[in-house]
Formats: C-alpha cells, sequence, structure tokens
C-alpha cells in the first residue's frame, strides 16, 4: 500500500500582491476543470506564505462548475510574517465541495516579500 501524497501546486497569480487588490491564489476549476476535485484524492489544500504586508485569506466553493462562488469559513486575517517567518499553513478541507478557491485581499500596501507554499494532501487530518 503507498503512503498518503502530498503535492506542491501552483500559485495562480504570480508576482507579489499590490494595493487592496484580490488575488487569487487557488482554483480547482482552473487546474481540474470542473467539479473535477470531487474526482480526486485531495482530501485538504494547505496555504502558507512569508508576507511583508498584512492580507486576508477567503476560501469559496461552487456547486455549478465555477460559475459562482459562495464564501466558506470566515475570513483569515493574516498579519505580516517576521522576517524569515511562515504564515499558516492555512489548511482547508475541501473533499465536501464540487470546486473550491483561495483569495488573498492584500492588506492596502503592496508585498515587498512574497512567498507562497500552496498543497494539495491526500489525507484528511491537518499536520499530515
Amino acid at each position: 500500500m503507498s503512503e498518503p501524497f502530498t503535492c506542491t501546486l501552483k500559485v495562480i497569480d504570480s508576482g507579489a500582491p499590490t494595493d487592496s487588490d484580490t488575488w487569487e491564489i487557488f482554483n480547482s476549476v482552473t487546474a481540474w476543470g470542473a467539479k473535477g476535485l470531487r474526482h480526486l484524492p485531495v482530501h485538504r489544500i494547505s496555504f502558507g506564505v512569508e508576507n511583508s504586508h498584512d492580507g486576508t485569506l477567503k476560501a469559496y466553493m461552487s456547486t455549478d462548475g465555477g460559475a459562482n462562488w459562495r464564501q466558506v469559513e470566515g475570513d483569515n486575517a493574516v498579519t505580516a510574517a517576521a522576517s524569515d517567518d511562515i504564515s499558516g499553513p492555512y489548511d482547508y478541507l475541501v473533499d465536501t465541495y464540487d470546486d473550491f478557491k483561495l483569495d488573498w485581499v492584500n492588506g492596502g500596501t503592496t508585498q515587498t516579500t512574497w512567498d507562497p507554499i500552496l498543497r494539495a494532501h491526500e489525507k484528511r487530518e491537518p499536520g499530515t
């Protein structure tokens, strides 16, 4: 029996977030096609970032292939990380959704340090 996998995913919007803009971090429709998430052994998505300025993470689910998104959970306020530290990881259980996306709403100041880490996990339990 093989070990459960964890794989690194590509963050959609490249470069550092600016002003108070919204940056799409992950979108399962873009990654795997509409409703493709439910056919994969991905149970959790985790996100961590080395960031120089505050921002907000917003998680969404869709039941119609990404035509409409509804926010799940509350906003996650992410404060600026200390030098060389990582904020997070922020962990999202996604196996109950047809589609999932994660957005970063920048806090008004362009990030001078921005090093995101996005992963998909086969195990449901955080920290695995």
